[in-house]
């Protein structure tokens, strides 16, 4: 049976009851990079042909890199390129796809996760996919058929939708949709409006048929190649003057007609796959690449596509800064990645001679708290690290540095290493503060397992699986860092998996963490110890943080003769309405009170 969705008509335009999803509020996301998630599918893996399409530093034995290898060991064919290790980690493919993700459902399931976030998925060169060749398809190697899907979309009109069809990789792609709901699990993709890659279908006709192809308008193209002008030059705009990634041309105020109105087919497209009206079998939202380059006007205009679709989608925006002019009543999105509390999350918890006192967290936590409406907060993705950054786990272990900045070869002090337990017991703490802080908070794939790395490319090593055995990470001056050299065990952190475990379970179980109110505690005269109450209703969470050595003395008066420590899991009796405990130095506490 069909959904029933309700509108309200005004001025002609239709808008949705609520731009903010009730599913989204308080739910636990996790970010996949789809190429180094879970390989499912062996046969589909990408060939030489595909990954060096643009460069003619093809090497001849260029095969998939071994998904539990050395992350810092070369092959051979990387050896042959005469590239420094880090220019040749992007020409790497481990094989990822859409039937490993499906694999891993129940995986996630366990672990808690309510809503996965996908970096790009649709057909491209690179291991990132940020470099659409295009948008109407699935990457043909995160399917089952790469060749046969090669086929059908060479058999389309790419802007006309009537001529599409679904490839191999479509339907898998849906079918990872349908598994992902059966377990009540959300999926959102990346957009990635600005730019595409060069291998992009209008780009390339460009490319052949210069100023006389029919897309020479879609995109920033500072000059053609004229056969009858001596020294004449193709030239366009790249983003951030990337060559590689060639921008959509645009006005002041909005995309090029034509480029707009692919844009709103494919978004139909994959939020109703089938085409017959109701959104159930499609992705319930988006993430949106470099969102503040892309004009507002677009963003209008494409919102009110996506929530006449289906008005319980989420659209969330990449914004590293506060944005309320993007979110909320004066704004088309839901929702941003919340890198304000990323960033407040790395000046407090992670840095130790330049750590910020509780007063000035809390009073960056209150910003953020201004700057966008009251429904909002609870739809802001609360993450500590993603694609662009270092894993967490090697943020603590270099602190005192700005969030994501100086985090790879180029610090000489930068340790890639192995993190030490005292450094994973202080991401326990900051997991329980995501947990039960107010928003939505996000965990970047193997996070909860253990995972370290440098800024990308280090960021992206493939996932940790229980079921494989991983060589040992051997860290040499070849690795182009200059400290942490040395041999490291690699596996999953199990201990640190039931931690997070435990943290999601209790979000998912109260539902005065998922959307209560947020009332921070006075501040004792421990400059590094803070905490708050989420209440909601008759339920009453406290958590206390401590980030100093010094252990504290707590008493908070309550109306019960019994509350239960949510970390421990036992019930505890008090003889007065007074509920008294120590802190110990570095750790954190959870009552229900």
């Amino acid at each position: 049976m069909k959904k029933i969705f309700l509108f309200l008509l005004v001025a002609g335009t239709i808008f949705a009851q609520s731009s903010v999803p009730q599913w989204a509020k308080g739910i636990v996301w996790y970010q996949i990079f789809p190429e180094r998630f879970a390989n499912g599918d062996t046969t589909n893996d990408p060939a030489a042909d595909k990954v060096f399409t643009f460069s003619k530093k093809k090497p001849a034995n260029w095969k998939v890199t071994p998904w539990t290898s050395d992350w810092f060991k070369r092959a051979d064919w990387e050896k042959q390129t005469g590239e420094s290790l880090r220019d040749g980690l992007t020409n790497r493919r481990y094989g990822g796809d859409i039937q490993g993700i499906i694999n891993k459902l129940d995986y996630l399931k366990k672990l808690g996760i309510g809503a996965i976030y996908l970096n790009p998925v649709f057909d491209a060169v690179s291991m990132h996919k940020y470099d659409a060749s295009t948008y109407h398809h699935i990457d043909i190697n995160f399917g089952p058929d790469p060749k046969g899907d090669k086929h059908i979309i060479e058999s389309e009109i790419p802007d006309n939708p009537k001529t599409w069809k679904m490839t191999s990789a479509d339907k898998l792609f849906v079918t990872m949709l349908e598994e992902a709901h059966k377990r009540n699990i959300k999926v959102i993709i990346d957009g990635v409006f600005n730019h595409t890659g060069v291998s992009f279908w209008a780009f390339q006709d460009i490319v052949k048929n210069q100023q006389k192809s029919k897309y020479a308008s879609w995109y920033k193209i500072n000059s053609f190649k004229d056969e009858n002008v001596a020294k004449s030059t193709f030239d366009y705009k790249g983003w951030w003057n990337i060559k590689s990634l060639p921008e959509f041309n645009r006005t002041a105020e909005n995309l090029y007609p034509e480029v707009k109105d692919y844009i709103f087919a494919i978004t139909k497209k994959w939020m109703d796959p089938n085409g017959d009206g109701n959104p159930s079998d499609g992705v319930d939202g988006w993430r949106l690449d470099v969102a503040r380059e892309v004009p507002l006007g677009f963003w209008k205009d494409w919102h009110e596509v996506v929530k006449t679709t289906n008005p319980l989608a989420i659209i969330v925006g990449e914004l590293w800064e506060l944005s309320p002019e993007f979110v909320g009543k004066n704004g088309s999105f839901d929702a941003l990645m919340n890198y304000s509390f990323a960033t407040a999350v790395n000046d407090f918890f992670v840095a130790q001679e330049e750590k910020i006192s509780a007063d000035t967290l809390i009073a960056r936590l209150k910003i953020i708290d201004k700057t966008y409406p009251a429904d909002n907060l609870f739809v802001l993705q609360n993450l500590i690290s993603s694609h662009d950054t270092e894993r967490p786990l090697s943020m603590l272990m270099n602190p005192d540095r700005k969030f994501n900045r100086d985090g790879d070869e180029k610090n000489p002090f930068y340790n890639p290493g192995k993190p030490k337990q005292e450094v994973i017991e202080m991401l326990k703490v900051i997991a329980a503060f995501q947990m039960t802080y107010r928003g939505a908070p996000m965990i970047y794939y193997g996070d909860e397992v253990g995972m370290w790395g440098a800024n990308d490319p280090h960021d992206r090593k493939p996932m940790l699986w229980d079921e494989l055995s991983y060589e040992d990470e051997h860290i040499t001056a070849e690795s182009g860092f200059r400290v942490g050299f040395g041999e490291y065990k690699v596996k999953p952190d199990a201990e640190l998996r039931k931690f997070y475990h435990r943290m999601i379970a209790m979000r998912n179980k109260f539902e005065s963490l998922r959307t209560g109110t947020v009332e921070f505690l006075p501040v004792s005269e421990n400059k590094h110890v803070f905490g708050f109450k989420r209440k909601l209703g008759d339920e009453t969470i406290l958590a206390v943080f401590n980030l100093s050595i010094q252990s504290e003395i707590f008493e908070f008066p309550v109306d019960t003769k019994e509350v239960l420590d949510l970390l421990v899991g036992d019930k505890v009796k008090l003889d007065s309405p007074v509920l008294k405990f120590i802190l110990w130095g570095k750790s954190v506490a959870i009552y229900k009170i």
